[in-house]
């Protein structure tokens, strides 16, 4: 039990400094375009939140972190409301429509669900799941992050209204 809570430990103070929230990205690539349908079938282009920071998260039923993750997800936008600067976008990797439909009956989400049923975003660069970027307003990569991350902590909070605001200081 005490190495499970060091571990546990470890986990949340690695991801408690902000330089490891996020991994930065070159300021200079445009994310790709992609248009894919939610769960009831209504397709959703990233041009479509063109505008405001987008964050995209690749995730699987499958995945048991992933699915955790969705939660803490929906925790993060409901903190962060009040600006409505941010956008999620979760894309399951794969086929598993009716896998994604149960989930969603009991863990629902305010985000869209987005089905990536061919795996057609290989060229987003998805070593492992959950893979996450954010794209800034004006559609280029700003940061990506490889697993789970915390997203309704206060650090992670926190670091993300630096973000905003040092994009919007510097427009």
């Amino acid at each position: 039990m005490k190495t499970l809570i060091f571990l546990m430990f470890c986990i949340v103070s690695a991801a408690a400094h902000s330089d490891r929230l996020l991994d930065p990205m070159p300021r200079t690539m445009t994310a790709h375009q992609f248009e894919l349908p939610d769960v009831s079938g209504t397709y959703h282009k990233l041009s479509d939140y063109q505008g405001k920071f987008v964050l995209v998260n690749f995730w699987a039923t499958s995945c048991t972190v992933c699915r955790a993750e969705l939660t803490a997800l929906e925790d993060m936008l409901d903190i962060l409301d009040d600006k409505n600067l941010l956008e999620v976008l979760a894309i399951h990797a794969g086929n598993d429509l009716k896998g994604v439909e149960e989930l969603m009956q009991i863990t629902p989400v305010s985000y869209p669900v987005l089905m990536d049923m061919d795996l057609t975003m290989g060229n987003w660069g998805i070593p492992t799941l959950p893979t996450s970027y954010l794209v800034t307003p004006d559609g280029m990569f700003a940061y990506r992050v490889l697993g789970t991350r915390i997203w309704n902590s206060p650090n992670m909070i926190d670091f993300l209204h630096e973000i905003f605001n040092d994009y919007y200081a510097n427009k």
